[in-house]
């Protein structure tokens, strides 16, 4: 990602297809005396049943372009699955906040389905992105209008 960035935040966003890595988490389980992996793996599996997804903890950077959704070192580590997204502002039909418990959850619609993610401040990214995604205008209206 060469371009300038607008925005950068720390974010989680919701990846549908991620999948912890039980083995190595295990690993650091038994490392620091955290106790049983299997008790975390059944709480992450409803969790992942429950909301179709996990949180997945990284960065935001907003471009004039896109946005990049990227996980951190941690998560890469212990996940494995969709870890990177980047959505073209020309894709986005719509941006909101959602609920949300500390943090507000910012979804966006595009073209090709929903992504939503949370972070600290997001009103004032919400009113970026909006600001910055160019609406749609359909031909026909546009000809009705000239």
């Amino acid at each position: 990602m060469a371009e300038k960035i607008v925005k950068s935040k720390l974010v989680n966003f919701l990846v549908a297809d991620v999948e912890v890595n039980y083995e190595e988490v295990g690993n650091f389980y038994d490392s620091v005396g955290a106790g049983n992996v299997n008790v975390l793996a059944g709480v992450m599996e409803a969790f992942q049943q429950a909301y179709g997804g996990l949180w997945v903890g990284g960065s935001m950077q907003l471009t004039k372009t896109a946005l990049h959704l990227n996980a951190n070192a941690m998560n890469r580590l212990v996940q494995d699955g969709t870890l990177d997204i980047e959505i073209p502002l020309g894709m986005i039909k719509s941006v909101c906040i959602d609920g949300g418990f500390i943090t507000r959850i910012i979804r966006l619609d595009t073209d090709a389905g929903c992504v939503m993610f949370r972070c600290f401040g997001a009103k004032e990214v919400v009113a970026l992105i909006e600001k910055m995604i160019v609406p749609r205008v359909s031909l026909a209206v546009l000809k009705r209008v000239l």
